[in-house]
């Protein structure tokens, strides 16, 4: 821990983080807001897929994408994006126990909607680890990486910045977390070569969460009885 010795507050984005990008969670909801998109514009998939990708590319967020560009209902967006299936998304026996060895206060910044943010670390079995969370809906549907929610997020928990570290699987989402002063963790997942990515704002990487919280946290050490 003594590279994360000056840090107090632990941030942690959900998608590919706080469960493994393997679950496949994420191509579910991505499929979601496909149907969305073509049902809502009355294109074929195909389009739509495409047109929910360039939104993506183009704004952050497919959702901002859609605000901007067509006038959409953000709370209907993400009710049906987020309607998915997440019974069978099996829980990290690692990240439960190794949080609980993470000193400081840990918030959850999220791009996702709360209603899902919420499920889906119950069902995890994270929740009580949490002070709290920040989602897309307190951002005012602006989406990470633009620099306004990353201060919102600060000012509403009141932490330093310069004291907090932002864990996330999008490099792009880090590089303004660095700028803003956070020490940074990129979880790089199933990427070849990670190593490939030698930017200056990427402080950390590792594949997995679960893997940094085994490696760097360990429990608290008890005094043997009669010593």
């Amino acid at each position: 821990m003594d590279k994360f010795g000056h840090i107090d507050t632990w941030v942690f984005d959900l998608d590919n983080t706080l469960y493994d990008s393997t679950t496949g969670v994420f191509n579910r909801i991505g499929d979601r807001m496909t149907l969305y998109v073509a049902e809502h514009l009355k294109l074929p998939l195909p389009e739509a897929s495409a047109l929910r990708k360039h939104y993506w590319e183009k704004y952050g967020t497919t959702l901002y994408g859609l605000m901007h560009e067509h006038k959409v209902d953000p709370d209907k967006f993400l009710a049906h994006a987020h309607d998915i299936d997440i019974s069978d998304i099996p829980r990290c026996d690692i990240i439960r126990e190794h949080l609980a060895h993470l000193p400081g206060r840990k918030i959850i910044f999220t791009n996702s909607s709360r209603d899902f943010a919420t499920r889906m670390i119950k069902h995890l079995g994270i929740d009580h680890h949490f002070e709290g969370m920040f989602t897309i809906e307190d951002a005012g549907y602006l989406p990470k990486p633009r620099p306004d929610p990353y201060h919102a997020i600060a000012s509403k928990f009141r932490f330093d910045p310069k004291k907090a570290a932002m864990f996330d699987d999008m490099e792009v989402n880090l590089k303004t977390a660095a700028e803003v002063g956070m020490t940074t963790v990129w979880i790089h997942g199933d990427n070849n070569n990670p190593d490939d990515h030698a930017l200056p704002h990427l402080h950390h990487k590792t594949e997995k969460l679960a893997d940094w919280l085994k490696a760097t946290t360990k429990p608290p050490q008890h005094p043997v009885k009669g010593k």
